[in-house]
């Protein structure tokens, strides 16, 4: 039977969402400047693409 999820607040989530970026930054896992760059790109292609 599966675990049942904790209820998390969204200010809760959202501070678990920071640090587990910031843990990934740290180890060199995660680029800021290219993670933008790739959500920009997608966003441009999804803009042209009508989606």
């Amino acid at each position: 039977m599966p675990k049942k999820q904790k209820k998390e607040t969204p200010e809760e989530q959202a501070a678990r969402f920071r640090e587990e970026v910031r843990k990934l930054v740290d180890a060199g896992e995660l680029n800021p400047t290219e993670a933008d760059a790739a959500f920009e790109n997608l966003m441009g292609r999804l803009r042209r693409e009508g989606g």
